[in-house]
């Protein structure tokens, strides 16, 4: 990727073949950045190049790459390329993630570019930085970087609440995003880029988004979470406080598979673009219906202090004096569903049955919104942290047929390869759509190969979907039989040949330089 400010066009390079080094193929791709090209509709390309020409045009609006030299740290011999009016800067990429395939490529692509422009143009030490993402003395700064990263990628504005402490306006800090809004055409948010900056080797990290931050929470009756009724909800029970940050069993690894299906969501337009905005934006719909009707009942501003579904949730669970998160909590997921209905059904329209579907959509978005982010999270890394392995796998699949069901974002091969780790592939069903069914568990002693099948603990599709990957935690002496299983069985149900891969993982430790 080179890199050229305003003036510069005579160092482009001809892009237009890709060559071979080592056999390797390369690509080369130049990114003009100056006044004009800041604003320019990066949505239309639908390539790889899509992730560096947003990340940089941004980072240049925001902190300037080239208007600062004398605050740039320079090495021995770099001082000649500053005696133009911006210099030519070349970063060499390679990566052995398989492209598209639901791995993070997209937010790899944006985080190492931003680490590498810092490590050489030292962008912290730039006063818009250290106001509006913070110092290396900050414990927030890295949590603060991981959601600017991520409003790259979506392409919105920045904003950063400045500390009560600090005796200064207190009004948000911006950094302004493109002219579209749209980024690299997808609205996410900043796991991918948070996990990939504050990674800690052997352990998994449980935070908060908008704005990033960790997360910890207080559980009562967890152990009754899968099977519960209303008498156990009104039985006491202990509380158990867990940490934002905890151990994953050093028996334990991560099968990766990899469908061979991509997942490609680079630019506007795409299947796969489409349909996770298509969520994304059903979320934001429900918590704006939410908020309207909440903010109207009390006619004061208090909504304006309210951002998100989980802002929501939070506000309804102070206001009814609840401090802990409960395996049967339906208390405040109906509160925040009625209130959503009651906006849906106080819309006059042509088609009022419609509007009403529309409503009952919004209020199942929202539900699986929070049983993921209120139960079933919170309850996975209790599993984990007090080793109650044997409830892992069913909290996990009510997780992914959610993600079937309920979210769409499956294909079938992503759908069925969770399903078969475990050994419930029998609950697929795809007469007219993908759909999993409430069928029980069991965990079939079927042979492959003259050997004993091997189900995994807990098993689900991540990422984006429509396409990707999906991760299987199994015991770490059974990883390699299971991976054999897991991959035959795959290649049997779904042939082809289409750069599918499978691998042995485990948590590994943040960005670093070499």
């Amino acid at each position: 990727v080179s890199i050229l400010a305003d003036g510069m066009e005579h160092h482009s390079i001809n892009t237009a073949a890709p060559f071979v080094v080592n056999g390797r193929t390369v690509v080369h791709h130049t990114i003009n950045v100056g006044e004009d090209s800041t604003n320019n509709d990066c949505g239309t390309t639908k390539d790889w190049r899509i992730y560096p020409t947003t990340t940089i045009r941004r980072v240049e609006k925001n902190f300037g790459l080239f208007a600062r030299p004398q605050e740039i740290s320079t090495t021995s011999g770099s001082e000649a390329q500053h005696e133009e009016k911006g210099y030519h800067i070349i970063i060499a990429i390679s990566s052995n993630l398989p492209p598209a395939s639901g791995l993070s490529t997209s937010s790899c692509f944006v985080t190492g570019l931003f680490l590498v422009l810092n490590s050489h143009l030292n962008i912290q030490s730039s006063q818009a930085y250290r106001q509006a993402i913070g110092t290396a003395e900050e414990e927030d700064t890295v949590y603060n970087l991981s959601t600017y990263l991520g409003n790259i990628e979506n392409g919105t504005c920045y904003t950063k609440q400045r500390s009560k402490r600090e005796n200064i306006d207190k009004r948000s800090i911006v950094l302004e995003g493109t002219k579209q809004g749209d980024g690299v055409g997808t609205f996410g948010g900043s796991e991918d880029h948070a996990a990939i900056l504050m990674g800690r080797k052997g352990k998994l990290r449980l935070l908060s988004f908008c704005p990033t931050r960790p997360a910890s929470f207080a559980v009562r009756q967890l152990h009754k979470l899968v099977v519960c009724n209303s008498e156990d909800f009104n039985s006491e029970s202990m509380v158990v406080n867990q940490d934002s940050e905890l151990e994953l069993p050093s028996t334990l690894v991560f099968v990766i598979a990899y469908s061979g299906a991509r997942a490609e969501k680079a630019g506007k337009g795409t299947e796969a673009s489409i349909g996770y905005n298509y969520a994304s934006n059903m979320a934001s719909n429900a918590f704006k219906a939410y908020n309207f009707c909440k903010t109207a009942a009390m006619s004061t501003n208090e909504g304006k202090k309210l951002h998100t579904l989980a802002d929501a949730i939070r506000f309804e669970r102070k206001k009814q004096g609840i401090d802990h998160i409960f395996s049967c909590d339906d208390q405040i997921r109906k509160i925040i569903s009625d209130k959503i209905l009651d906006v849906s059904a106080a819309v006059q329209d042509d088609d009022q049955k419609a509007v009403e579907d529309f409503g009952h959509l919004l209020v199942k978005r929202f539900e699986q919104f929070y049983e993921e982010s209120e139960v079933l999270v919170p309850a996975v890394a209790y599993c984990l942290a007090e080793s109650e392995l044997e409830m892992l796998g069913p909290i996990v699949d009510r997780s992914h047929k959610n993600a079937v069901n309920i979210l769409k974002n499956q294909i079938e091969e992503t759908a069925w390869l969770p399903l078969w780790a475990r050994g419930i592939e029998h609950q697929l069903k795809t007469n007219s759509t993908l759909y999993v069914d409430d069928g029980e568990h069991c965990h079939c002693d079927q042979t492959q190969k003259n050997h004993k099948r091997i189900t995994a603990l807990a098993s689900s599709a991540f990422g984006a979907g429509f396409g990707g990957s999906c991760w299987a935690l199994v015991h770490r002496n059974e990883s390699e039989e299971f991976l054999m299983q897991w991959r035959n069985a795959y290649d049997e149900a779904f042939p082809a040949n289409d750069g599918r891969e499978f691998f042995i993982t485990e948590p590994g430790p943040g960005a670093f330089s070499l």
